[in-house]
């Protein structure tokens, strides 16, 4: 049997993702008409998460652990010549050396031909959006400015180790660039097209979902986890999920729920941008043969107002409110933090681990 093409869709995070997910899941029975496999999921809005990190050696709970089998049967009993994966997971693990030499080895085993399609969007505002989707979902207390800081110089944010991992696995890249307007025209057309599909051919293309959170949200997550923070133990996997919903409970109660948060100025843009040049110029050139510059031009003029509550301070009422928030979502933290069926002691219970760092595997650098 010829080899079927796999597309893997990779993210990264805040590029959206989720949007993509939601329309793969949603159109599984129409995909299939056009030759395209779209396994099953175990996650809310269609993740291929629990299958990427089976194909990556690592360790899943047991209730998704059915979901890796059913993936395997799947392929066994599908005619498509296509299959489609998404989970932005992938952009972080495949970065992992020992997780990498597993996923493709097991790609290989399968007869499958893997595609890698990946949305690069310019830094400032992706790590603007990491940094409060990392806050509201409880996996981050720092300052923003701290955040920068990290971020910038590491290699999580550069792009050009995906070329690398891509030839070394014989895998071609699929770069197309998530802009301003992309998130205007909407994800799903551009993801459909990497993947040879005519969008027309779909209604429900037009999609947009997982709206960052704002200032206010942000604010009340990092007040919280500083409260608890002084214990100094870290949250699980399970009790950040919890975490999150009861967060977004709270705050659709109490009408507070906001959006648009921001902690970007415009000076502080244009230095990530000028530290990430080279490599972005890199990037762009080998896989669309253009200046980074030139594919984001819109997106690299942009200025901002920061609104972070810790560099533009709230009002008199506002500032009470958060207060009385604080004080009310620290005991419902800690609460979840005392269930034992949420505190599990296993590697998928581990963020640090989920995310691919582990002790003993050989990060890849730049």
């Amino acid at each position: 049997m010829s080899k079927r093409i796999c597309y893997i869709h990779i993210g990264p995070h805040k590029t959206g993702t989720s949007s993509i997910q939601w329309f793969l899941q949603e159109n599984r029975a129409e995909l299939l008409k056009y030759g395209y496999f779209v396994p099953e999921t175990a996650t809310k809005h269609g993740a291929h998460h629990p299958i990427a990190r089976m194909l990556c050696g690592q360790e899943l709970p047991d209730h998704q652990r059915s979901v890796a089998a059913k993936f395997t049967r799947g392929l066994i009993e599908t005619p498509c010549e296509a299959v489609v994966i998404s989970s932005e997971a992938l952009e972080g693990l495949l970065r992992n050396r020992d997780h990498a030499k597993i996923f493709f080895t097991l790609i290989r085993e399968l007869n499958l031909e893997p595609k890698l399609v990946v949305f690069p969007r310019n830094q400032s505002q992706r790590i603007n959006s990491s940094y409060s989707s990392g806050i509201k979902t409880f996996r981050l207390s720092g300052s923003f400015e701290t955040f920068v800081q990290g971020v910038t110089q590491g290699f999580v944010f550069r792009y050009s180790p995906l070329i690398e991992l891509a030839d070394a696995y014989d895998a071609e890249l699929i770069a197309r660039p998530f802009t301003g307007e992309t998130i205007g025209c909407g994800v799903v057309p551009e993801f459909l097209l990497a993947i040879g599909i005519n969008s027309s051919q779909f209604r429900n293309t037009r999609i947009r979902r997982n709206e960052a959170a704002g200032p206010f949200t942000v604010s009340l997550a990092r007040g919280v986890l500083r409260s608890i923070g002084r214990t100094g133990k870290r949250l699980k996997w399970l009790q950040a999920i919890r975490c999150k919903a009861e967060l977004a409970n709270y705050l659709e109660e109490n009408g507070w729920a906001d959006a648009g948060y921001c902690g970007l100025t415009t000076a502080l843009a244009r230095q990530i941008e000028a530290g990430l040049h080279p490599d972005n110029d890199l990037f762009a050139q080998r896989v669309w043969s253009r200046p980074w510059a030139e594919i984001f031009a819109t997106d690299i003029r942009q200025e901002f107002t920061p609104n972070d509550f810790e560099m533009s301070r709230p009002d008199e009422t506002t500032s009470r409110r958060l207060e009385l928030a604080i004080r009310e979502m620290t005991p419902i933290v800690e609460e979840i933090m005392l269930d034992p069926t949420l505190s599990a002691e296993a590697p998928w219970n581990d963020p640090r681990q989920r995310a691919g760092w582990t002790q003993s595997a050989r990060v890849q650098e730049t």
